[in-house]
């Protein structure tokens, strides 16, 4: 019985250190199948209404994921969060991109659209242009791990994670250390991160991109 009861105590303290050494931002859930998945939204209103259209849960077997589908469209969804980046620095997600808005290029206005994205805000007193670290699947040639900053915000900082030539119709995982990345574009000490977003868009292009998310999770070391 004592032999039992420690190791039932150290199958508990196992689980609580694997739990610690992660949270959970958004696994998604088919509960909110064929519509936003809860506690996502966009900046205002008429916006989140105008999100519905683009971004839906589905679920391929027992899995549940987001689809989005933009058509012309650039519609940012974002999920508030009050994570401790010293403690959980690494950001982690799967992806993958069906359809790539052809003559896309992050760096310019004109052409400033990416397949798929996942945006990483900081809290600062701008909240006209915020710090945050934009995360792409571009669908130019730039080379993965270019960096460069958004023509629309200079607080808002890209790195390419994959380009044109990554394959298509296939989950990828990605995992980027954000404490180091948000060391390299602004040198200062940070200590919360206060929002995720994910956008696929297609204004400036005046194309079609399709990609799907899942599986978002911050890690300790």
């Amino acid at each position: 019985m004592k032999k039992y009861t420690v190791m039932l105590i150290f199958l508990f303290a196992l689980s609580f250190q694997l739990l610690a050494a992660s949270l959970v931002v958004e696994k998604f859930s088919p509960k909110d199948v064929g519509r936003l998945p809860k506690g996502w939204k966009s900046k205002n209103h008429k916006m989140t209404e105008k999100a519905k259209k683009i971004y839906k849960v589905l679920v391929d077997g027992n899995n549940a994921y987001l689809y989005a589908h933009s058509k012309g469209d650039a519609v940012q969804i974002g999920k508030k969060v009050d994570i401790d980046i010293k403690q959980f620095p690494i950001l982690t997600w799967r992806w993958k991109v069906d359809k790539l808005c052809e003559g896309a290029d992050e760096r310019y206005k004109k052409t400033g659209d990416s397949a798929a994205a996942i945006y990483v805000v900081f809290p600062t007193w701008k909240k006209w242009n915020p710090k945050a670290i934009k995360y792409v699947w571009s669908a130019s040639s730039l080379p993965i791990g270019f960096k460069t900053k958004s023509p629309y915000a200079s607080n808002t900082k890209i790195i390419i994670l994959r380009n044109k030539n990554s394959p298509l119709h296939k989950w990828v995982q990605e995992r980027v250390n954000v404490l180091e990345d948000y060391k390299y574009f602004f040198g200062k000490k940070i200590k919360h991160v206060k929002l995720i977003g994910i956008m696929t868009d297609s204004d400036n292009t005046h194309s079609e991109a399709i990609a799907a998310y899942d599986d978002i999770i911050f890690e300790s070391r």
